[in-house]
This record gives structure tokens, C-alpha cells and sequence, in this order.
């Protein structure tokens, strides 16, 4: 009997989709519960279900979680009254948004916050390598490595390193570690399951924090990171006049006078005097250039330079956050600041280094948010805390279940000059699958996107023209975005195409939108999480070279 794809209806459930293969459903899963049991396959073709949560194989993870489940279960024990407080108004609160519709945070958002609550508040940690001691779980990564600080080694640069086991492939690994004196906790979330509003929570109780409690050493100051334009559009999206906090149940309603909170964006100003702010910015700026040539790292990060008159059009973002003797940096998609080569890296560096002298503490804390942590080997970072992996996210429903629906024998062509020629066969089953979706979907209102991942800029170009003679797509319903190939710059999204994949992230999910095929190159790394790409053509290896994009 042929599964279903649902669409969830004003509390129904209708099937859409008829696909001949199960599957990954629990009956009755809610996601704002924590889970009782996780499904595996079966070797049939199935699912089975086992009892209790899914299993971590992440180095703090299982220890960290058992902590934060007793205190949990006791009420919070040891929290401030002001902690206490925004987490019984989070989730221990019926909540509707504006429009009427009932609201709960996913329970990986929820353990998300209270991890970064438990450790840094109950536990009171102020340097990760302290909480890598504490928490390492022995019995995945070997009994006899790791017995006392010792593990904590550091190189000839003054750069402390842990030597770890990697339990997928039985090798020993030596990873860089934050340097003293800061907090730099790892979050990995699915892409798609809401990273973006466990980041305005950890703002919000910073904030608040720093504004109830005596003596709080947290931030009301936060720099928020992107990792490229993509990325900052969608984060704009949520903190730009700090529409998150507005439309999500995040401020509770007897504080809202007590939050004086404002949202810089990169090429802003700060002409008011807000209590607290959060300046957004992104790494893409490092390679622009300017009619001068090459600007310097800071400049090109953070701000343009003084310009001939001895004028600057704007201050920096460097300039404004490096006046706060608290400061909370959060980076999005962090994958992409791991590297202690990156000149970003360098500057964060410097921040934190800078404040130590100034203030013995350095930054308040640095939150690293990514669906894949891992650095250029294909390790995960030591200091991830908590983890809400892809297959829980597909279990709760958040985001779409992945199904391979067509496989061919077929081998790819070694040497071709006509991507669209060369592939047409697998062109057209996703055009017709993507023509399945589209009428099956117009009964809900919703537009199905057909994505496809082509190997070069000028495959990319064949193929949409290609797609463009289909008799049902015109030529402005296929939205063609370029990268760059060669030079620093790869990998990053030409400048004439920038507008385009600006418009395309605000509105690719609008009932209004046009596009029905978006082509691209390495597109689908980060920023897309959206919910009307239905069908995925991939005609490019589905790897990296990074080690860090598989999933």
C-alpha cells in the first residue's frame, strides 16, 4: 500500500502525495515534548520504534543532558528569580500569537536556552575547557585518554588543544579550544527546526539578567554574525525593529517596559541610547572590495573606512561594540568560523582579548549555532552542549522528510558540453515531480519549488534555459543565481546576483511569489530553509570538500 505525504489543515491531517515507500512518523509525537522514543530502520524498507530518546555520540552531550533534565524536573533549583521567571513565562505558558493561533516553543529550543542557563548560572562556568573536563563522557571516547586536565594541552602558539578519540573513525584528533576565559558553547540544531529564536531568547535573558539581577556578569550588548548575505538576509528578516520580539511570546508582557532594546544593522548608525542592543552583521563583507582596492579585514568585516575628507560615513560595528565592557557574540551557521587561520576568527580573537585586559573577563560569552559544527576534518567541535539532530526534527515534524523517490542506473556522464543535454532525463522526472507536487499543492494554497544544484555557473545557465522551454514555466519563473568559481571570492554569490538572492530569500515562501525552479551552485548550504522547496535535483556530488555539509 503506497504511504502518504500529509499537509497538516486547521487540525486535520489530508493526504497530498501518494509515495510508495514509509515514512519517519510516530503517532502522536509533539514537538514541543520532550521525546519517549526515536524511530530506526528496519531492513525492510520501514521503521521500528525504540523506547527512550535518541541517543548522542557528541563528546559533553549525554552527561549534560541527564544534568539538565534533573534540573528541570526540580523546578529549576539554584536559578535566579529573574531566570526562573522567563522560563516558566516560555514554557510553562499557554501562549497566542497575534493572529489568534496557539504558540509553544519545540522542545529542542526549549533544552537549548536551558542549557546555556544550567552552565552558565547554576554551574557557573566562565571557560569551556572547564566544562570539556566536566563533562567529556569517557565511555564513548576511551577510558584511558582522558583522566585528569592533562588532556588540555597547548602548542608552541599559546593555543590549548584537546586530544580526543573520534568514535566514528577510531582516530585520535587534536582540536583547538577557545582560549581562557571564555564561555563558547555549541548549539547544533537542524537546519529549519529555529535556531533563530533560541538566539532571542538567549538574548532576552541576558538582557534581563543583567537588568534584575545584582552583580549579573551577563550581557546587554550582543554582536550577532552571518555567515555570508544569504544568511543576513534571513536574520534581518527576524531582528531588523526586533520583529522576533515582537511577534513571538518571548518579552514577558510586565516587563515590556523594561525592555529598551535596539537592532543595528551593518551600515547603520547608533544615534540613540538604547539600554541594550545587538548590532547584525555578516563575514561576506571580508572580500568586498572598494574603488581603492583591497581593503584590511576590519574594514571590510565591519565598516568602511575613513574616507579622504577625514570623514566616516558611518562607525564601524567594530568601533561601536568595542566601547562595551560586556559583550555577547553569537555566530549563525558557525561552521563557517572555525578555522583559527580565518582572519574573522583572528578578530573575534582580538575582541575577547582585548576586553580581558580591560576587564579580566573578556567577552561575556560566545554562542555558536549550527545544524553541522564541525570543523575542516569533518569533527565536530568539543564545546557543542546540547543537539537536536536532523532525524529528531523530521520525527517531530518540524522540517520535511528527505525520500530519495527516483534512483537510476544510469551513471553520470564523465565529459559533457550541454549540462541540460546531458542530464535531461533527470531534469525532466524532476519537472515531473515537481508538476505532481504543484497540483497536488493548489488545493492549500501553497507553491512547490523545484531546486537544482548544478556543478558550475555555466551548467547552472544550460539548465535554466533548458527549463525555460517547458510549455507551464515562463522565462521570470526561474530565478538563476551565479558564484563565483575562482579566487577568494568562491563560493560566494556574484554581486550582480545579490539583489536577486536577497528577494528570493524574503520572499521564495510568499503565496505571491513567482519562482517555480531556482539553479544554482552550492546553494543549499545554508539559509534555505524553506518550506516550499519540495523537490531537490542534485547533479553535483552531494559531498564537501569542507568535510561539514553532508548532512
Amino acid at each position: 500500500m503506497a504511504k502518504k505525504s500529509k499537509v497538516k489543515m486547521a487540525g486535520t491531517r489530508q493526504t497530498l502525495v501518494q509515495y510508495d515507500q514509509a515514512l519517519p512518523e510516530i503517532e502522536g509525537r509533539k514537538p514541543h515534548l520532550p521525546p519517549t522514543s526515536y524511530l530506526e530502520k528496519d531492513g525492510n524498507g520501514g521503521y521500528r520504534i525504540v523506547p527512550g530518546r535518541r541517543p548522542s555520540k557528541l563528546l559533553l552531550i549525554p552527561r549534560i543532558r541527564a544534568e539538565v533534565d534533573n534540573w528541570r524536573n526540580d523546578d529549576y533549583a539554584g536559578a535566579s528569580d529573574t531566570s526562573k521567571s522567563l522560563l516558566q513565562f516560555w514554557f510553562g505558558t499557554d501562549h497566542r500569537l497575534k493572529d489568534g493561533s496557539e504558540f509553544r516553543f519545540y522542545f529542542g529550543q526549549r533544552e537549548a536556552i536551558e542549557t546555556l542557563i544550567y552552565l552558565h548560572e547554576v554551574r557557573g562556568f566562565r571557560d569551556s575547557a572547564d566544562v570539556v573536563i566536566q563533562y567529556l563522557d569517557e565511555s564513548l571516547y576511551g577510558n584511558d585518554l582522558f583522566h585528569t586536565r592533562k588532556q588540555i594541552l597547548e602548542d608552541i602558539q599559546g593555543t590549548r588543544r584537546l586530544q580526543r578519540l573520534v568514535p566514528d573513525t577510531g582516530q585520535v584528533a587534536n582540536q583547538a579550544l577557545p582560549p581562557e576565559r571564555l564561555p563558547r558553547y555549541g548549539t547544533k540544531m537542524a537546519t529549519g527546526s529555529g535556531k533563530t529564536v533560541v538566539m532571542a531568547l538567549a538574548i532576552a535573558w541576558s538582557y534581563f539578567h543583567r537588568r534584575f539581577e545584582a552583580g549579573s556578569d551577563l550581557s546587554r550588548h550582543f554582536l550577532i554574525l552571518a555567515p555570508n548575505i544569504i544568511v543576513f538576509e534571513r536574520l534581518k528578516g527576524d531582528f531588523e525593529n526586533e520583529q522576533i520580539f515582537r511577534n513571538l511570546p518571548i518579552i514577558p508582557p510586565e516587563w515590556k517596559n523594561d525592555w529598551d532594546f535596539r537592532t543595528i544593522l551593518r551600515g547603520e548608525s547608533n544615534p540613540g541610547s538604547w539600554w541594550g542592543t545587538a548590532y547584525l552583521s555578516n563575514i561576506q563583507q571580508l572580500y568586498e572590495r572598494t574603488d581603492d582596492g583591497p581593503i584590511n579585514p576590519i574594514d571590510a568585516i565591519l565598516g568602511p573606512r575613513v574616507t579622504n575628507a577625514g570623514v566616516t560615513k558611518v562607525e564601524s560595528i567594530l568601533g561601536m561594540v568595542q566601547k562595551y565592557d560586556d559583550l555577547m557574540v553569537i555566530n549563525d551557521e558557525a561552521h563557517h568560523v572555525h578555522d583559527d587561520e580565518l582572519e574573522w576568527w583572528k578578530i573575534l580573537e582580538k575582541l575577547h582579548r582585548d576586553l580581558v585586559k580591560k576587564t579580566g573577563h573578556g567577552l561575556v560569552a560566545q554562542l555558536d549555532f549550527s545544524a553541522t559544527p564541525k570543523d575542516q576534518n569533518g569533527t565536530f567541535f568539543p564545546w557543542i552542549v546540547s543537539d537536536y539532530p536532523l532525524a529528531q526534527a523530521v520525527e517531530d515534524k518540524i522540517v520535511k522528510a528527505p525520500l530519495v523517490v527516483h534512483q537510476t542506473d544510469r551513471k553520470d556522464p564523465d565529459k559533457y558540453n550541454n549540462a541540460a543535454v546531458a542530464y535531461q532525463e533527470w531534469i525532466q522526472i524532476a519537472l515531473n515531480r515537481w508538476r505532481e507536487h504543484r497540483d497536488a499543492f493548489k488545493k492549500v494554497g501553497v507553491k512547490p519549488v523545484l531546486f537544482v544544484m548544478a556543478e558550475s555557473t555555466k551548467d547552472a545557465d544550460a539548465i535554466a534555459e533548458s527549463i525555460r522551454r517547458e510549455a507551464d514555466i515562463k522565462e521570470n519563473e526561474v530565478l538563476v543565481i551565479h558564484v563565483s568559481e575562482r579566487g577568494a571570492d568562491k563560493g560566494e554569490i556574484k554581486a550582480a546576483d545579490l539583489e536577486k538572492a536577497r528577494e528570493a530569500v524574503r520572499s521564495i515562501d510568499n503565496a505571491q511569489n513567482k519562482i517555480k525552479v531556482v539553479v544554482s551552485v552550492l546553494m543549499l548550504r545554508e539559509g534555505w530553509d524553506v518550506r516550499n522547496v519540495t523537490v531537490i535535483l542534485g547533479l553535483r556530488p552531494f559531498s564537501s570538500d569542507a568535510n561539514i555539509l553532508h548532512e
